[in-house]
């Protein structure tokens, strides 16, 4: 096999390149579109007012849902949300164990049904740009998203206010890194 010499130039002309001009342009425009493929997918933000925050990708129809122990009752409680964009999240359902002081139950609320395991499901589908929650040891609040539970008793503790909503990654990035 006979050494390639075409790009080869004199001494005087400096070192030669590690890589030819055309493939460093085309490795960098790669990374370049892998960059902001990545920064504008979406992700669920938990911001509390205290605290670090913490995100999880998601995209337009996921689900995920907070699950907490109702105040008074002290049974369970789980509300569904669906993601629709940025800024923009819809509370599909609402399921809970019994019917009991502070639970909804008037026709304007949604449709309620009782499911197979017991449970009464209320279909709401009430869109918000935010959600705003207040962390309490009795409530218990749980974010889950597939397989992954964050317990926010653990992550930030009793009273703190936190807020949930839908941003680019890029603007998570940009409000709670720089």
């Amino acid at each position: 096999m006979k050494p390639n010499f075409k790009d080869r130039k004199p001494a005087i002309a400096g070192s030669r390149s590690f890589f030819p001009v055309k493939h460093f342009v085309i490795l960098i425009s790669v990374l370049l579109l892998f960059v902001a493929w990545y920064a504008t997918r979406l992700v669920v933000a938990v911001l509390p007012e205290q605290g670090k925050p913490f995100a999880f990708a998601t995209y337009p129809g996921d689900e995920w849902r907070i699950s907490l122990t109702h105040s008074v009752e002290k049974t369970a409680w789980d509300d569904y949300f669906l993601v629709q964009g940025v800024n923009s999240l819809t509370m599909t359902h609402t399921r809970f164990s019994s019917l009991g002081w502070g639970y909804p139950y008037a026709p304007s609320e949604g449709k309620l049904t009782r499911t197979a395991d017991g449970r009464f499901n209320l279909e709401m589908n009430r869109p918000y740009k935010e959600l705003a929650l207040r962390i309490s040891e009795q409530a218990m609040p749980h974010l889950i998203h597939g397989a992954d539970d964050y317990d926010l008793i653990k992550l930030y503790g009793q009273g703190t206010a936190v807020k949930i909503k839908i941003q680019y990654r890029y603007a998570y990035w940009w409000e709670n890194y720089f």
